[in-house]
This record gives C-alpha cells, structure tokens and sequence, in this order.
C-alpha cells in the first residue's frame, strides 16, 4: 500500500505541476515572456533598418565621390604625363577591366602606353621551379654581358630584372635607341611562359605601373609567400630600372598577401615604390597619375584607404592646388 500510495501522489503532483504551469503560462508569465520576445525582436527590426539606412548612404556617397571624380578627372590628368611612356604591367588575379580603366587614364594624361604585359601562373608555380630557376641562371649571364654587371639574388630577383630590363629605363633618350636586348629578354621569359605580351612593346618605358588583384583566398600559405616576395621584388626592380613605379589594385589588395601590402610591408621598397590601394575607382585612377607624376620628382607616396595608406590622395600639382585667379570682368 506504501508503494502504490507514493506512486498515486508522484502522479499527482506531475499533474498538477503541469496544470500549474499551464495556468501560469497562459497568464501573468506569459506577458512577461511575450513581451520580452516582441522588445527584441523590435529592437533588432530598427537595428537592421538602421544598418540598412547607413549602408545605403555610404554607397550613395561613394557613387557621388566617383561621380565626381570622373567629372573632373580629365582636368585634373591633363598633360600630367606628357611625352612619358609607361609601361603597364599585370599581375596573375587582376580584374582586366580595372586595368583597362587604368591604361584610359593614363592616355588621358598624356602617355604612351605601348602595351600589356601579363605575369603568368608560373612565375610564382611550385611545380615549375626547376624550369624558373634554369632560366634564371641564363638569363643573368644575359644580363651581366648586357651591362657588365652580375645580377645577384634568387631566381624570383633575377627573372624581375629581366623584365624590368626590357620593358623600361630611367633614362630617357634611351627610350628611342634600338635595343635588341629587349625583345630578346622579353622573347625568352614569353616562351617560357612567364608572361604574355598584348600589343608590341617597340620601346622601353620611363615609367611604370604595376596591377595587382586581391589576395587569392585559396592559395597555401607556401604560394602566399612566394607570391607576395615575388611581387615585391618585380616592383622593386621594376622601380630601379625606371624613372619612377606605381603598384595599384583594389583594396583588398591592401590586406595581407596582396601586391600593394606587400610592397608598403618592405621599407626599403615602400620608401621608393608608391602604392594606390583603390585602383577600382575613379579617384584611385587619378591618383596612379598623379603618384607617377610624383615619382618623376623622385617623391614616394601610399595613397587610399585600406591599411598602410598614408593619405587617401598624392598632392595636386602646383598649376591645380594654386590656379590663376580669373581675368576681372571688363
């Protein structure tokens, strides 16, 4: 009887434990709860239509700010480049169209851009290291019988001044001086795969702009490396061969494992190297001619707004930051 009478109370005060809850569920509980869920579920309703909103004015800002750069970018470049010519050069991941964007600007300033130079897969491709490094090996005896000097360093050095040794010089008259040596550098690094030549490069450069893309998110930590050490060497040969060289690519190639960080991470170079991190936008195209307008004054500069940037813009020239005053009117 002691049994059965402990297992008819258990059951009963289930039962009423459950009708307890029910009551108090459907009553002053239940406001309580429903209320708590109807303040959150409110509150997060305006934190997304605030969101929302703010997103909405930045990208209208945004599209205002390239509006109006594209407005006054043909004043702006006017003649900044005149009787230059600048040799363009892209890398594996670059978006052709923002490439495209970036040569117009610079014919609009003026230059002579003879054609487009593409970097290969296999510049920086594991699997092809052996063939890289025999090419590098006589492409440096090319190099040292060229200009009487060796060139040292690795493999990813010495195919980067190959390049640079064809495609531009810091001097200028030499732009016009028949110069073997370069079409057959460039042949040799062509026919090895490196690079692929749109248009005929029929003079060296003076100037050069260098286009990256973002980081390739599925690269192994082995390929970022090399990548990023390959880039920062182009562009540093690159720069000392020339007159002057400009790195630009979109913002993510700020970030870390782009081209653009790459080169501002390396002080030596990013003390002679400018960088544009914002080469997708109207303002970022302006600012590649006007930081190739700086380096002809052997100034450097790391221009936009992602990380490392050092302004958002290089400095107007002087005709721009300080024009005449209008005639008075008669």
């Amino acid at each position: 009887m002691i049994d059965f009478r402990y297992h008819v109370i258990s059951l009963v005060s289930v039962f009423l434990a459950l009708a307890v809850g029910i009551v108090l569920g459907a009553g002053p509980l239940n406001e309580g709860i429903s209320t708590g869920i109807t303040d959150q579920v409110r509150q997060l309703t305006e934190e997304r239509e605030q969101l929302r909103a703010e997103r909405d004015e930045a990208l209208a800002v945004g599209e205002a700010q390239d509006a109006w750069a594209e407005a006054v970018a043909p004043a702006v470049v006017e003649r900044q480049l005149g009787g230059r010519t600048v040799a363009v050069v892209q890398l594996p991941g670059a978006d052709a169209s923002t490439t495209d964007a970036a040569v117009e600007v610079l014919r609009e300033a003026g230059a002579t851009v003879p054609a487009l130079v593409t970097v290969q897969d296999d510049w920086t491709d594991e699997a092809q290291e052996g063939a890289r490094e025999e090419l590098a090996a006589d492409l440096a005896e090319r190099l040292a019988a060229d200009g009487g000097t060796a060139v040292t360093g690795e493999a990813p050095e010495v195919l980067a001044a190959a390049l640079s040794r064809a495609l531009v010089t810091g001097d200028l008259a030499q732009t016009v001086v028949d110069d073997p040596a370069r079409t057959e550098l460039l042949t040799a690094l062509a026919d090895a795969g490196l690079v692929e030549v749109d248009g005929e490069v029929t003079q060296r450069s003076t100037l050069v702009l260098l286009v990256a893309g973002p980081p390739d998110a599925d690269a192994s930590d082995a390929r970022a490396e090399a990548d990023t050490a390959a880039w920062a060497a182009l562009a540093e040969q690159l720069d000392e061969r020339s007159a002057g060289a400009v790195v630009a690519g979109p913002t993510e190639s700020s970030e870390a494992g782009g081209a653009v960080a790459a080169v501002r991470a390396v002080d030596e170079i990013a003390e002679q190297v400018s960088t544009v991190g914002d080469l997708d936008t109207a303002i970022g195209r302006v600012n590649v001619v006007l930081a190739l307008r700086e380096q002809l004054a052997d100034r450097s500069g790391h221009y936009g707004t992602g990380p490392g940037a050092t302004s958002v813009s290089p400095p107007l020239p002087a005709a721009l930051a300080n024009p005449s005053p209008a005639p008075a009117a008669q």
